[in-house]
C-alpha cells in the first residue's frame, strides 16, 4: 500500500521526466528536422559546422533522419510516461549524445575558443540533463516498487 507522499513525489517526479523527455524531443526535433528538410541550410548556417569536413547531404540528412528516429521515442516516452519505455529511449539518446559530444571536444582544431567553449558546453548539457532524466526514471521505479510488490 502506497501513502499519499509517495504517491505525490511520484507524481512531482513523472512531472519533471515528462517536462525532461518532451524538452529533449523538442531541441531534438528543431535540429533533426533542420538537417533533414534543410540539410544544406543547416550546414551553411548552424553555428560552427562550417568548421568540420566539407558538406555531403546525404549524410547531413541522414543524422537529421536518425535525429527524428530519437525524437520520436522521447515524445513517445513522454507522453506515456511508461519506465521501460522512457529508460529505452533516453538510453539511446545518451548514446547518441555522448558520442556526439565526444566527437566534438576532440576535434576543435578550426575552433576559436568561444566556439569550442559553445559547442562543448552545449553539448555537454545534453548529456547531463539525460543523465538526470535516467536518474528520476530509476527513483520512480524505486517509489513505484513497494506499490507493485503489495499487489
Amino acid at each position: 500500500m502506497t501513502t499519499g507522499s509517495s504517491d505525490t513525489t511520484v507524481h512531482t517526479m513523472k512531472k519533471w521526466l515528462r517536462g525532461g523527455l518532451f524538452t529533449l524531443a523538442g531541441l531534438q526535433t528543431f535540429v533533426s528536422l533542420w538537417q533533414y528538410v534543410f540539410s544544406r541550410s543547416f550546414y551553411d548556417n548552424f553555428p560552427t559546422v562550417e568548421l568540420d569536413p566539407p558538406y555531403n547531404q546525404h549524410l547531413v540528412s541522414d543524422v537529421g533522419g536518425l535525429g527524428l528516429a530519437l525524437c520520436a521515442t522521447l515524445y513517445i516516452a513522454a507522453v506515456t510516461l511508461d519506465n521501460k519505455v522512457a529508460l529505452t529511449s533516453l538510453v539511446g539518446y545518451l548514446v547518441y549524445v555522448a558520442t556526439h559530444f565526444l566527437f566534438h571536444v576532440t576535434h576543435f582544431d578550426n575552433f576559436s575558443l568561444l566556439e569550442a567553449g559553445g559547442v562543448g558546453t552545449g553539448l555537454g548539457i545534453e548529456v547531463v540533463l539525460a543523465l538526470l532524466l535516467l536518474y528520476v526514471v530509476r527513483l520512480i521505479q524505486r517509489a513505484e516498487a513497494p506499490a507493485v510488490a503489495a499487489r
